[in-house]
């Protein structure tokens, strides 16, 4: 069993419900293939080095999960057909860390 860390950005013209849907579309396709999520952090609405399909803003999802490889190759498969998400990236990873990211560090300190 392997970890990945997975962070995806989706269009700023979604609404909060869309958004929804997305990323449980997203986390039932991993669990589907004998996955498991250990961590999700929602980034929030940021604004984007450079446009991307002319949004200038997305939000960013990062998931941490285990499992095979197969999971990477599905998840890729259909993400590059969701017209709504604008880029992903996926990293295998030794472990899943245990404390947050920094951009969630900086919102908790607000």
């Amino acid at each position: 069993m392997n970890y990945y860390e997975h962070t995806y950005i989706a269009s700023q013209s979604l609404n909060n419900k869309d958004l929804g849907d997305l990323n449980k579309k997203i986390e039932e396709l991993i669990k589907k293939n004998s996955g498991k999520i250990e961590k999700k952090e929602d980034w929030g609405l940021r604004q984007l080095a450079y446009p991307i399909k002319n949004f200038k803003k997305g939000y960013y999802i990062n998931l941490y999960f285990s499992g095979e490889p197969i999971i990477v190759q599905e998840l890729e498969k259909i993400e590059r057909i969701e017209p709504n998400i604008l880029r992903f990236l996926t990293m295998k990873i030794k472990k899943i860390p245990e404390e947050s990211s920094e951009l969630m560090q900086k919102e908790e300190v607000k």
